[in-house]
């Protein structure tokens, strides 16, 4: 175990942010699921003061995929939040356990 610890890349947590909840047909349904993405993903790219470019991979978690572009959540909202095409994007949907599994995968 020690030895895979070892081998395995440095990760680092340096911000975080999540999508509001919302009341069905309420103030936020007009916005996608990669609209709502894109805005937590600034705004903890902000906070951390992180530069996109030097995000090395993005791993996003959705449960259920809604809007027409969800299936390639992860892609789009790395994408519109201007981290280059060049990095590694993964849309995890594990209901409930999304976002935790999201964790555990980075």
């Amino acid at each position: 175990m020690a030895a895979l610890l070892k081998s395995s890349p440095s990760i680092f947590v340096v911000a975080a942010k999540r999508t509001p909840f919302g009341a069905f047909g309420g103030s936020l349904s007009k916005l996608s699921a990669t609209e709502l993405g894109v805005h937590s993903t600034k705004a903890a790219l902000a906070q951390g003061n992180v530069d996109p470019s030097s995000v090395g991979a993005v791993y996003f978690g959705n449960v259920v995929s809604s809007s027409p572009d969800a299936p390639y959540l992860a892609r789009h909202v790395a994408l519109k939040s201007d981290i280059p095409i060049e990095t590694p994007a993964l849309t995890i949907n594990r209901l409930c356990g999304s976002g935790f599994e999201t964790v555990i995968q980075g």
